[in-house]
């Protein structure tokens, strides 16, 4: 709770109280780093959370740290009185929080209602207001020239110092990496205020219109987190703002370089659909295909339309809305300029279902993927009592596919490994379950799937599980379920993660929540003064480590609710008209992609969206499938350079960090340990390229270190451990909810706005220093349920067979079709026999909003030649494929959509263009090729591989 320091206070010590007596006030409180460090000793430690000290006139300061931060800064200052704040497992603490325990020496002192001197020049709009509710009654006085004049006598110890005191200051002034950041939220949808709450968590500034929303443990606590409610009166006064977010209606920026963002539903002068600026996600979900064409497995139950209770659309739109903030920012430094942005929620779900909607032609027939979920004639009659009992479900699923299903344990809970699309992990897990020696037996064959000569082995090839004979699957499922039997979920849990294999146990999201595993990671967070656990940072930045508390939203104090009071500090804006501003934000910065899969090749995707130049590098050797490396490439792979590089070899490993060497952002999705075996780790990135900002997708890490942290795990691993599983089907029956779009996309593009939180604090400090930033699928598959924390929802809303929130919120199964409708009455009755045309004039002849539901192949087929302002799809040939994907009309800058990037090539397409500018001649790429350093165009290199088991 308090700690004594021996040290004899140097002369500066006795002059902080003589500053007070001479400014005329009472006591100075400071929480500026460089003036903690004067009056308590040159400690950097206590500056990794916000310390603060309290100088009265007529005693020695008293100085304030994090209670986990005490035993140190006794050792170190030289202050007497040490006081501890927060929370420890093994440390009694003073308060709560920092400022509880200033308003606890405030009132020791008798100071409450006293003038009290602070710093305005350098304290952030957060904490001045903070001081005015703990202190309503008290005179504030600007002492910031006070401060700096006694400051100039140097004491021998401050000289000695100097290096570490200029270094710690610094940092300490830079840790949240949008400090100085001022963000408007006039909107109340949800997007602008998730916006408003991924701005607050990295360290903005948040003024928040209060719409007197009470606090009643429900979802407001966490929109508001972080965030100044203000009336509208004291709003409308806020001046040097950076960022204004408003609803579905964007907002006027008043100077230049300020970003306005807003969320219609759909695209500004869109035609195609009648709906609101500030329609529901039920609305949008219905036309995305998102209860069409997420169902993989629930089609098993005879439900070709199945309600998603997730806010889809809101959510990604509120992500790709701070990723463009972030990179109009990053621009801001350059041209002085901001943008408008819009981002339709419509078109944020379409950048959710990329792989889904993508159509790739003139791949070798070879590599094409095998198709899914089909039924043979001996498993087509165990349909019927599937669909009546949830257990047989389970084991009718398990044998379509084993390597994806799921299994129960000796103690009955349900287990999901997950290795389907990776050849190694697959073997292993056969390792694991003593099953290997049956596989092979059985006939099953590991064969490199980019060899042709693989295609006479693809239906017992472990390399393509899908595609797997139904006998073996049938055999392969039966020995699965009698291995997973004879030890318990923990068991099998720890030994698949100690073996690196993607594997974990079925939970629903409050278990989840309750977990140890999310709360040691910060997943989950306990926050002062709130009844709640809330989802914790969605990203995170190495230098701001380790973060502040997340705070609840504040209500500005009545006595504080003047403009004047608002107006200070006064924020930075970049410098008006300095020049103009291109559309795309990010022209002339480098991106290095050595990510897989869909989720961080989807980061350096958007990356390139917004201008960047995107070098993608991919290994010579891959264990994933052509499905995910060939396939799913056609869309994240789009607008990148794409090179094949065997890493293990001196001469790539040369290439690597010659391309490294170029880059502002790495983009890499791994563990910890997979990030070492790369050789890109946070320090060894740092030395191949101090100034590059590395951005690590992985699977289960948060913002502080946990026990989960090196475990691999793929989208459909986070969807069963954090219960989106179970929340589409149930806790005994879970049903994957889509491929990518729930998970992958989502901690793509989280990763995406880390890295370019990361790169605009570089800009903004203007000191070319890099950072490593950090997302994870566990963070995404937390973010796509926030509506969960307040509470589990309608029991309609939920399961394989949801079909809305309410009776007048639901889908409608019509003669020819659906619709999703929200009407004040319950219609259903009075629709029937109705086809879709007829319900849908009846519905709106009653002033109820109805949309059809569509698959997307009906958006394709409507949109395609006849694109809305929403809704658009192109043909693209290149490099000999044909490529139909979703052109993206997500991101709106000043009015125009961005150009679309260049159409995907086959992998390893640029490696002449991309070497020869990194400096090697003609004749050393040639060798490289030879000894297959550099890997041919989609792997042809492997099609002489012999190291391969076709027997």
């Amino acid at each position: 709770m308090a700690s004594q320091s021996s040290k004899t206070p140097p002369p500066r010590v006795s002059r902080w109280n003589e500053a007070a007596s001479e400014a005329d006030v009472d006591v100075i409180i400071t929480l500026k780093p460089e003036s903690v460090f004067h009056a308590s000793g040159f400690n950097q430690i206590i500056t990794s959370d916000p310390p603060g000290v309290i100088a009265p006139a007529n005693r020695k300061p008293i100085l304030l740290v994090n209670v986990t931060r005490l035993l140190t800064a006794g050792e170190k200052s030289f202050l007497p009185d040490i006081r501890g704040y927060g929370r420890s497992y093994n440390e009694p603490s003073f308060a709560s929080d920092l400022f509880g325990g200033i308003l606890k020496v405030m009132t020791e002192l008798g100071l409450k209602s006293g003038k009290i001197g602070i710093e305005y020049d350098s304290l952030t709009v957060k904490h001045y207001f903070r001081l005015g509710e703990i202190l309503p009654n008290a005179t504030f006085v600007d002492v910031t020239s006070k401060v700096y004049g006694f400051r100039l006598i140097e004491d021998p110890d401050e000289i000695a110092n100097v290096p570490i005191a200029a270094e710690s200051a610094t940092a300490g002034l830079t840790a949240m990496p949008l400090q100085g950041i001022r963000v408007l939220e006039t909107g109340a949808t949800p997007a602008a205020r998730l916006a408003g709450v991924l701005l607050a968590d990295q360290g903005a500034d948040i003024f928040s219109l209060d719409h007197g929303r009470l606090s009643n443990g429900g979802l407001d606590d966490y929109l508001d987190r972080g965030k100044l409610l203000l009336p509208a009166a004291v709003l409308s006064s806020v001046e040097g703002i950076d960022i204004i977010i408003a609803g579905s209606e964007p907002s006027a920026r008043s100077v230049e370089s300020q970003i306005s963002l807003s969320f219609p539903a759909v695209a500004p002068g869109e035609v195609e659909f009648d709906l609101p600026p500030d329609a529901s996600d039920d609305l949008l979900n219905a036309l995305v295909g998102f209860y069409t064409d997420l169902g993989v497995t629930s089609k098993l139950l005879g439900r070709s339309v199945t309600y998603t209770p997730l806010p889809l659309c809101t959510v990604y739109a509120a992500v790709l809305g701070v990723v463009a903030s972030m990179a109009a920012l990053t621009d801001r430094e350059r041209c002085g300029v901001g943008r408008d942005i819009v981002i339709p929620r419509l078109a944020a779900g379409l950048s959710a279902v990329g792989v889904l909607a993508l159509d790739l032609e003139g791949v070798e027939p070879y590599l094409l993927p095998p198709g899914l979920l089909t039924l043979p004639p001996e498993l087509m009659v165990e349909v019927p009592k599937a669909r009546s009992d949830e257990s047989h479900m389970i084991w009718l699923v398990n044998r379509l596919n084993p390597t994806a299903g799921c299994y129960r344990s000796a103690d009955g809970r349900l287990l999901t490994p997950v290795t389907t699309v990776n050849r190694r992990l697959a073997i292993r897990m056969f390792e694991l379950l003593g099953l290997y020696k049956h596989v092979k037996e059985m006939g099953i064959v590991d064969a490199s799937p980019y060899d042709p000569a693989s295609e006479l082995v693809a239906d017992r090839n472990i390399a393509l599980p899908q595609g797997m004979r139904n006998d073996l699957n049938i055999k392969l499922a039966a020995l699965m379920e009698k291995a997973f039997s004879t030890k318990s979920a923990v068991e099998w849990e720890e030994l698949f993660a100690e073996a690196q294999v993607p594997c974990a146990i079925v939970q629903d999201f409050p278990e989840w929540m309750r977990s140890s595993w999310a709360r040691e990671s910060g997943l989950v967070e306990e926050i002062a003064g709130l009844d709640r656990p809330q989802l914790g940072r969605s990203a995170s930045v190495q230098s701001a480590q380790p973060y502040p508390p997340l705070q609840p939203g504040r209500r500005l104090a009545a006595a504080t609710t003047t403009s004047s009071k608002v107006q200070h500090p006064s924020g930075a804006s970049g410098a008006s008209g300095a020049a103009s501003a291109g559309l795309k934000p990010l022209v002339g910065y480098v991106v290095v992609d050595l990510a897989n899969v869909i989720a961080g090749p989807a980061c350096g995707r958007l990356l390139a969206e917004l201008g960047a130049t995107v070098y993608k590098i991919d290994t010579t050797r891959p264990d994933h499938q052509p499905l995910v490396t060939i396939i799913w490439a056609g869309d994240v792979g789009q607008g990148k350079q794409s090179i094949l590089v065997d890493l293990r070899t001196p001469a790539g490993r040369e290439v690597l960090e010659r391309l490294v060497a170029t880059a502002d952002i790495v983009v890499i999705n791994a563990t910890d340990s997979g990030t070492e075996r790369l050789g890109l780790s946070r320090a060894q990135l740092a030395k191949i390229n101090p100034r590059a900002i590395g951005i690590q997708v992985s699977a289960f890490k948060g913002e502080r270190p946990s026990g989960h942290d090196d475990r691999p795990g793929y989208d459909p691993l986070l969807q069963a451990a954090t219960g989106i599983m179970s929340r589409f089907g149930t806790k005994d029956m879970p049903l994957l909810h889509g491929i990518a779009s729930c998970v992958d996309y989502l901690t793509g593009y989280l990763g995406a706005f880390a890295a370019l939180v990361g790169l605009q604090a570089r800009e903004r400090r203007g000191d070319q220093k890099g950072d490593w930033t950090e997302t994870s699928l566990a963070r995404g598959a937390a973010l796509v349920q926030f509506p969960f924390q307040a509470g589990p929802g309608a029991a309609t809303a939920h399961g394989p067979r949801a079909i809305g929130p309410s009776a007048t919120a639901r889908l409608h199964q019509l003669t020819d079709g659906w619709v999703f409708a929200e009407a004040t009455d319950d219609l259903s009755e009075a629709m029937r026999g109705l086809t879709v045309k007829e319900a849908t004039e009846f519905l709106r002849e009653r002033d109820a909003l109805v949309v059809p539901v569509l698959t997307i192949a009906a958006l394709k087929q409507r949109y395609m030649d006849k694109p809305s302002e929403t809704v658009r799809f192109r043909r693209t040939k290149c490099g000999g494929l044909e490529t139909t994907a979703l052109e993206p009309t997500w991101f709106r800058f000043n009015g125009q959509n961005l150009a679309p990037v260049a159409a995907a090539v086959p992998p390893g397409s640029a490696y002449t263009e991309v070497l020869l500018s990194l400096g090697f001649t003609s004749a050393e790429i040639q060798t490289m090729l030879t000894e297959k350093i550099i890997g041919q165009p989609n792997w042809r290199h492997l099609a002489e591989n012999k190291d391969t088991d076709m027997q």
